[in-house]
């Protein structure tokens, strides 16, 4: 048999293309669907190591509103009255805000 001169790492190298597209436009929907609005409700993620206090605190001094808590202890569901509320609570410090999709903490009854 011939060989047509294209092994397994050739195939492999060909792929690259579109698995770097894939990844690429997996990264950007992503990003579309959790990105915050500039004014509503957000998730805001502080350090792990900030307490229920600290996070809510630093939410109110930057002007915000306490929606609910989280899923996750370092996030907070948010309401931003402005869009420099974003800017304003990362100089409190949160870390980045994301929608707040799926964020809320559930009675976990399944009601």
């Amino acid at each position: 048999m011939g060989s047509s001169g294209q092994g397994p790492q050739s195939s492999g190298r060909q792929l690259l293309p579109a698995a770097l597209v894939a990844v690429f436009t997996s990264v950007i929907a992503s990003a579309a669907v959790y990105a915050p609005p500039a004014v509503g409700e957000m998730g805001v993620v502080f350090a792990p190591w900030m307490n229920e206090a600290e996070i809510m605190g630093a939410v109110v001094a930057a002007g915000g509103r306490i929606v609910d808590t989280s899923r996750l202890p370092n996030v907070i569901v948010a309401y931003g009255l402005d869009d420099a509320f974003q800017a304003r609570v990362r100089d409190h410090g949160a870390w980045f805000t994301v929608a707040a999709i799926g964020l809320c903490a559930g009675s976990g009854d399944g009601v």
